[in-house]
């Protein structure tokens, strides 16, 4: 039996989830290396989760992050 172990080739990423300016909710990398746009902190969360393959703890979600307010929408 071979002792060889891959090991990845680029460290896991980072997620910070937050609302932005415009009433979406992104999903950026702290690297910049992968990130989207989605309607819903629900599918943000849920490509996060997918991208980090399921690891919770490389996903934050910003709190107190920018909102519209009522007025603006």
């Amino acid at each position: 039996m071979s002792d060889f172990v891959p090991r990845r080739i680029y460290p896991p990423y980072h997620f910070d989830i937050e609302h932005d300016p415009h009433g979406h909710w992104t999903a950026r990398d702290r690297d910049g290396l992968a990130g989207g746009i989605f309607l819903t902190q629900k599918d943000a969360v849920r490509f996060a989760l997918a991208e980090t393959g399921g690891n919770r703890g490389n996903i934050h979600v910003v709190r107190g992050a920018r909102r519209l307010s009522g007025a603006a929408r």
